[in-house]
């Protein structure tokens, strides 16, 4: 296996248990999980999650802030303990409708 199919192997991997690891939590907080699986997954040393992409085209630095996706929903590792947070993207973006 090369090592690009590996990388993008083990991210769909991470964004499944993560789906799992928040779906209660989605479900109790009106988030739609469907919606929720079509975000872009992120992953860092402490903290993954789910950003939407900004849908503007990039133009230089002349609008560089308007392409960054918008985090929509995160789960971060602090103090030994996994929390879930949203954001105010997460119902604009997230609503299960």
């Amino acid at each position: 296996m090369e090592k690009v199919s590996k990388m993008k192997l083990e991210n769909e991997l991470q964004k499944a248990l993560t789906i799992e690891f928040v779906r209660n939590y989605c479900i109790e907080n009106n988030i739609s999980v469907d919606k929720l699986k079509n975000e872009r997954f992120y992953l860092s040393y402490s903290e993954c999650g789910f950003a939407h992409p900004s849908g503007v085209k990039p133009d230089g630095l002349r609008n560089d802030m308007e392409t960054i996706p918008k985090i929509t929903l995160a789960v971060k590792h602090e103090d030994d303990k996994l929390s879930i947070e949203q954001t105010e993207f997460t119902k604009i973006f997230l609503r299960d409708e």
